[in-house]
C-alpha cells in the first residue's frame, strides 16, 4: 500500500495459501530484520533466499540497483517511530 500498511488482514492467506503483504510502517514485523536482510529480500527475494518458499515474494535485483533498494530502505525506516527505528539500528550493527 502507499502509505505502508501492508494487505489488509495480512497475518491471514491468500486465496493461494501465501502469507499477505506485510506493513513496512513500523507496526509490523519489519524491523525486526537487519539492513543486510531486508537489503537481500529486497533484493533477491525470499523464492532465492529460502529452500522451498512458496510464496510471492519475488526479488527486484534485476529492476533496481543496490543504491535504489537502500533509498527504498531508507524510505521506508522514515515512517517508523524513533524507538522502532532506534531498535532496528541496533539490530543492524
Amino acid at each position: 500500500m502507499s502509505n505502508l500498511s501492508g494487505a489488509k488482514n495480512w497475518k491471514s492467506k491468500d486465496k493461494d495459501g501465501h502469507n499477505l503483504s506485510p506493513p513496512l510502517n513500523g507496526s509490523g514485523h519489519t524491523w525486526h530484520h537487519s539492513d543486510e536482510l531486508l537489503h537481500s529480500i529486497i533484493k533477491h527475494g525470499f523464492v532465492n533466499l529460502v529452500k522451498n518458499y512458496k510464496g510471492k515474494m519475488v526479488g527486484f535485483g534485476d529492476k533496481m540497483s543496490d543504491k535504489q533498494i537502500d533509498s527504498v530502505l531508507l524510505y521506508i525506516k522514515s515512517h517508523w517511530e524513533d524507538e522502532i527505528y532506534e531498535r532496528q539500528i541496533s539490530i543492524s550493527k
